[in-house]
């Protein structure tokens, strides 16, 4: 290597480990300029501490909850029969406790409460005629029972006869083959259920009581939305979400103790919905009798409770705070834009301004022609003696 290449070398090492650069300022003495800099320096810091820290708590770590409800029915519900004339043997009025109208008995968050049955006896496999629901309606000169096609409630099949109603012989239906009688659709049984607690949750008077009437939850529903039909959602059943939301602040001293859910009751299926409405369905209980096979079906109707779980809990936490802090600081950057935009563009003195602000550094090291002075030179003469140094390069370095 050449004694010009070692001593560029040299220089280069020096100056990236013997020199500091740093960012010139300029001190603009302007009330004008400076006050809306304040102010908007002021309005960065309250939007910071104020809404980022404060009403956003941006000092706190926040957590959602997780885990599962445990559930229990209890109560005595008083059932009313009618239309009964299936089976004679049936009784007007009956009671039903939480093993006859909660079903299935356990359920993974969420209970099913039965309000409405409709059995039918003795079904066995064979033909008979359709329901009076489905109006499939024949005569001698009109005949829609085309053979082989499903039955419009996909409870039977079309066996192309139009054969007589059993309760109106003057009207005839198409006949099906399938589990006969059909189901029947005039049997109901409506729960009304009635039981005493030592509290009743109430939103106003004890919001903490976890004991829910079912009859508060309907009526809160309508309370909340006057469109919802009590009836149809007793007949035909409902999906109703109850969700508990925690807002738990664990920095507070009566919290850390006590900290108590907010419940409220959204209806998620109603019982007119026109394309699904209400929450049912069916099982069997089969039996032979002279080797023929039987089956009592039971369609049940009711309310389904899905319970959830929404909320925050929230705690002091330094690094979350200077977190907060440090995203808010970074908005103060457009103060500094504004005011640049000012002196730059709108400003009187806006030509002055730049003549300080910006100064152009030609690369140009030789300041005569006839007598070139190279980056080496110019080092090895600083470092013997600062003060010889060129005032052109001097100003460059500024």
């Amino acid at each position: 290597m050449t004694g010009r290449g070692f001593r560029s070398l040299r220089a280069i090492f020096l100056r990236f480990f013997g020199t500091y650069i740093t960012v010139k300022e300029i001190e603009v003495r302007n009330t004008y300029i400076a006050v809306i800099h304040r102010i908007l320096q002021f309005l960065v810091a309250t939007y910071i501490f104020l809404y980022i820290v404060w009403i956003k708590k941006g000092y706190q770590d926040v957590q959602e909850p997780y885990g599962s409800s445990i559930s229990k029915v209890k109560g005595i519900a008083r059932v009313s029969i009618s239309n009964s004339n299936f089976n004679d043997d049936n009784v007007k009025q009956s009671l039903w406790d939480a093993a006859d109208y909660l079903i299935p008995p356990i359920e993974n968050n969420a209970f099913f409460i039965a309000t409405r049955k409709t059995v039918t006896y003795k079904q066995t496999v064979g033909t008979c005629p359709s329901a009076m629901s489905e109006k499939l309606f024949c005569n001698s000169t009109q005949n829609p029972c085309e053979k082989g096609l499903p039955a419009p409630n996909s409870l039977g099949v079309l066996t192309g006869n139009c054969v007589p109603v059993k309760k109106n012989m003057k009207k005839k239906v198409c006949e099906i083959n399938a589990w006969c009688p059909e189901e029947l659709t005039d049997s109901i049984r409506t729960v009304k259920k009635n039981t005493d607690f030592s509290c009743r949750f109430n939103m106003d008077t004890d919001p903490r009581c976890p004991i829910f009437s079912i009859g508060y939850i309907l009526q809160k529903l309508h309370s909340q939305d006057s469109k919802i039909d009590l009836i149809d959602l007793y007949h035909q059943g409902g999906l109703i979400e109850i969700q508990q939301k925690w807002k738990c602040n664990f920095d507070s001293d009566s919290e850390k103790k006590e900290c108590f859910p907010t419940f409220y009751f959204n209806l998620l299926q109603s019982g007119s919905d026109e394309l699904s409405p209400g929450i049912n369905y069916r099982f069997a209980e089969k039996y032979n009798i002279n080797k023929t096979e039987y089956r009592t079906l039971t369609k049940v109707y009711g309310l389904r409770f899905v319970l959830s779980i929404r909320g925050k809990g929230r705690r002091f936490d330094v690094v979350r705070l200077f977190v907060a802090i440090g995203s808010g600081v970074g908005y103060t950057i457009f103060a500094q834009i504004i005011c640049e935009i000012i002196l730059r563009r709108c400003h009187k003195y806006r030509d002055e301004y730049r003549r300080h602000k910006v100064k152009i550094c030609r690369l140009n090291l030789s300041t005569n022609n006839n007598n070139p002075t190279d980056l080496a030179t110019i080092v090895d003469t600083f470092l013997a003696e600062p003060s010889v140094l060129p005032d052109t390069i001097r100003q460059s370095d500024v």
